[in-house]
């Protein structure tokens, strides 16, 4: 009988709060899955707009739902909830701090990414150089590891040097897993007057930061993973208070204070906090799905689902190592320097991927050319889930299943 530990099972009882279409769901580091009252949430929403139409945003507290929602995702990630805006979405939002930041000069103008950052991430800091008359083959810079798919301690933080106006870094990196050293990228990045902005779509919801103890100064993130936001949830931003009187670089109705949002005068009178950087009107069908999982975060809290990530990270690494040598496995092993997810190499990832779950219900994740992942989600994954994922591994490795499937590419992985 499997052995199953007292965290893992102290969580246990909410796996019943999420719905599971699948035998095996580990995707949830691409999608997580839905939070049962956000079904609820959503049609009271739509009953108050048939009920109420316009009267709905007084009535019925919509004026001030992202500002409630900021409240429930602020111990999430160690802030105040004045420094949190849940607005836009992951791309949007990095427009608008770039916009708002992103003040190039002749000796300090270039911005460094990272070699695996999220393409989208790379598209909106190439749109930004140009914007700026810079040029992006110069002034783009890419910083890879020096062997292998893993920074070494010290590495990333060396290549924040004093030409560098923003770094662009995730807090993990989506395709290995690794969990960047966010107190030394930091430290490094004020050494060298960097800022440094973390994209944290692959941590928040299951990694504890705390972004004041790290004295991170901007950050954002999509609602759709470890949040369960739903497809296409509303994102999220960051920012510290010493930042607040910066006017946002694309102003929008909604980043006006809120006792002059509606006066619909020409001159803006900026919020004074993080929510001075929303654009438009809230995205309020979204807001409501992404209520819903706060409020089971806020019971079961970020420090247990950590604390169950991890474990659950590490049995599955274990399990590979035990019995899948042809995989390889990418994500770090040390707890520190790992997110939430595990993933592994092999030249057959893509067929082995459709394998999975066509034949054997176990949905993973690919990513080009030869990954795949794997988030077991504290909250709604369980140990034996992951050893029934082994197996189907084995069993497809040995009898070379992949080899069934055609090389068609699929349009989402």
């Amino acid at each position: 009988m499997t052995s199953v530990s007292e965290p893992i099972r102290n969580l246990e009882s909410f796996h019943r709060d999420f719905a599971k279409p699948h035998n095996v769901y580990f995707a949830g580091n691409s999608l997580g899955l839905m939070p049962l009252a956000a079904e609820a949430a959503v049609a009271k929403l739509i009953t108050e707009w048939k009920e109420h139409a316009i009267e709905g945003w007084t009535t019925c507290g919509w004026v001030d739902q992202a500002e409630r929602l900021s409240l429930g995702l602020a111990p999430l990630i160690g802030a105040h909830s004045d420094e949190v805006a849940i607005t836009g979405s992951t791309t949007v939002n990095l427009h608008q701090l770039l916009a708002t930041f992103y003040h190039p000069r002749r000796d300090k103008r270039r911005i460094l990414i990272d070699r695996d950052a999220f393409p989208s991430d790379r598209y909106a800091a190439i749109s930004h150089l140009r914007l700026r008359g810079c040029d992006p083959d110069t002034d783009l810079v890419v910083a890879s590891p020096q062997h292998g798919d893993i920074f070494q301690p010290g590495e990333l933080a060396e290549q924040l040097s004093s030409d560098i106006a923003v770094a662009i870094l995730p807090s993990v990196i989506f395709t290995s897993g690794q969990l960047l050293p966010l107190a030394e990228l930091t430290e490094a990045a004020e050494r060298s007057e960097v800022l440094l902005m973390l994209d944290c779509s692959h941590s928040v919801g299951c990694v504890r930061h705390d972004f004041h103890r790290d004295r991170v100064p901007i950050a954002f993130w999509c609602s759709y993973k470890y949040l369960n936001g739903g497809p296409g949830a509303v994102g999220g931003l960051f920012c510290g208070r010493k930042r607040f009187s910066t006017p946002p670089g694309l102003a929008g109705w909604w980043g006006n204070a809120p006792d002059s949002r509606f006066d619909m005068t020409f001159h803006m009178q900026p919020a004074g906090t993080a929510s001075s950087l929303q654009i438009s009107t809230p995205h309020l069908l979204s807001m409501v799905s992404l209520g819903a999982s706060l409020e089971i975060f806020q019971r079961a809290t970020i420090t247990a689902v950590r604390t169950v990530s991890l474990l659950l990270t590490d049995r599955f690494i274990r399990r590979i190592r035990e019995t899948l040598p042809e995989l390889v496995l990418i994500t770090p092993d040390h707890p520190e320097q790992r997110g939430g997810q595990v993933t592994l190499r092999h030249p057959e990832a893509r067929r082995i991927s459709i394998v999975l779950r066509r034949r054997h219900r176990v949905i993973a994740d690919f990513r080009t050319p030869d990954l795949l992942r794997f988030a077991p989600v504290g909250l709604y994954n369980s140990v034996e889930e992951i050893d029934q994922a082994i197996a189907a591994l084995r069993e497809i490795v040995d009898r070379r299943e992949y080899e069934e499937i055609s090389d068609t590419k699929e349009l989402v992985t």
